[in-house]
């Protein structure tokens, strides 16, 4: 017998949806979220200015006509803080995050034909079965990095907005001109 009927992975928009879709539906599922908390693309991407790219209300889910009359957007273009609550306010509106496992990558998964299901193995040494798996994981949640030469060779810091501090970063007083018509600022 499996751990769980379903095993969705990724506890962003399509995987708190799936959750709660398919516990309607009577299934038994868990989530196996990489973040310290739900929001996938935007739990990951802080970055200074994140913002959708298309209306706020086209982020809302519309499966429940309750949830899309209490939340009101404060922007028609909700900045990263906004979509992270919204999302947080889903999965406890919802008791979405008893069945979420926070902290937890996925390595690997193997099918095996006689038992008919999946084994799913994380980063915390465990393994769970199921009969299915559904990686919710969105197009955004593997970055990629430019590849240039050089880039090995710098000494600076580097910062990526698929993986931004979430302490925050203090960008002052870290630039320097590299234009050889003007020299640095004087520190005095």
């Amino acid at each position: 017998m499996p751990d769980h009927d379903v095993l969705v992975i990724g506890a962003g928009f399509a995987g708190l949806y799936q959750l709660h879709r398919l516990r309607a539906a009577g299934f038994d599922v868990s989530v196996i979220e990489a973040g310290d908390d739900v929001g996938g693309t935007w739990f990951w991407n802080r970055y200074p200015g994140a913002r959708c790219d298309i209306e706020s209300i086209e982020y809302s889910y519309s499966f429940d006509e309750d949830l899309q009359q209490e939340w009101v957007w404060s922007e028609r273009f909700a900045a990263q803080p906004e979509l992270l609550r919204y999302l947080h306010h889903v999965a406890d509106r919802f008791d979405l995050r008893r069945d979420i496992v926070l902290g937890t990558r996925v390595l690997r998964l193997e099918w095996d034909d006689l038992t008919t299901r999946w084994t799913v193995h994380t980063d915390d040494g465990a393994t769970r079965t199921a009969r299915f798996v559904v990686a919710a994981t969105g197009n955004l949640s593997v970055p990629t990095q430019p590849g240039f030469a050089g880039l090995e060779d710098f000494a600076g810091k580097l910062y990526w907005t698929s993986s931004w501090p979430h302490k925050g970063v203090e960008l002052a007083g870290n630039t320097r001109s590299t234009s050889s018509s003007s020299p640095p600022a004087s520190t005095r």
